[in-house]
């Protein structure tokens, strides 16, 4: 079941045409309400980085406080917003996780998620494993040229990229299985939200949005 993730089609649009005073104030309005939803995005990212034991679930949880945007006001808001949080997350914490995987995966994954729903059930899954396969293999491919210096093998790298230089590499394999665990978590707990959204939370969200 394909859940819809884009607004309803509204004739008063913020950028009409016609450029009227009431579609002015709207869009100010929508503007000021994605930068203090970026604003917590940054604070939810910036708890991760103090505490690392939550910066991967921060990532995942900043990408959930921006999913109002994209049910409310579109994808080109939604994409605003996520480059808007991920520089900002970037710049206060680079030595954050939870900024880098906003950054690489979780921030923008609400905006492929629905066009690969749309695939049948296996061939979904496959493609959002791939995203998953393509981001770390990027993220280990960075760590070997810049961290290394291109000395090492494939083994040293997800030890030292992955498992921090502990445990050896059962450790650092586990660490990727609870990555790919996560994101799926991540995933179903999209849907979920989505659900209720729609049968509960979507007329009380949209009067707080504006819309």
């Amino acid at each position: 079941m394909v859940i819809p993730m884009e607004p309803r089609n509204d004739r008063n649009q913020p950028f009409s045409p016609r450029g009227t005073r009431r579609g002015r104030r709207r869009a100010t309005r929508w503007m000021v309400t994605c930068a203090l939803l970026c604003a917590l995005a940054v604070v939810t990212l910036g708890m991760g980085a103090l505490v690392e034991l939550f910066d991967l679930t921060a990532a995942a949880v900043a990408a959930v406080v921006l999913l109002p945007i994209l049910l409310c006001y579109g994808v080109r808001y939604a994409v605003l917003s996520y480059a808007v949080t991920a520089v900002l997350g970037v710049i206060l914490m680079p030595h954050s996780l939870g900024s880098w995987m906003f950054l690489a995966l979780t921030g923008y994954y609400p905006l492929i998620k629905k066009r690969l729903d749309r695939l049948p059930r296996i061939l979904a899954w496959a493609a959002k494993l791939s995203v998953v396969g393509v981001v770390l293999f990027a993220y280990l491919g960075l760590f070997y040229l810049l961290v290394m210096g291109g000395n090492g093998s494939f083994v040293d790298t997800l030890i030292l990229g992955i498992g921090e230089g502990e445990g050896g590499a059962i450790v650092a394999w586990a660490a990727v299985g609870l990555m790919v665990f996560t994101y799926v978590l991540f995933d179903i707990l999209i849907d979920r939200l989505l659900v209720l959204y729609y049968l509960r939370w979507q007329k009380r969200v949209e009067k707080w949005m504006g819309k």
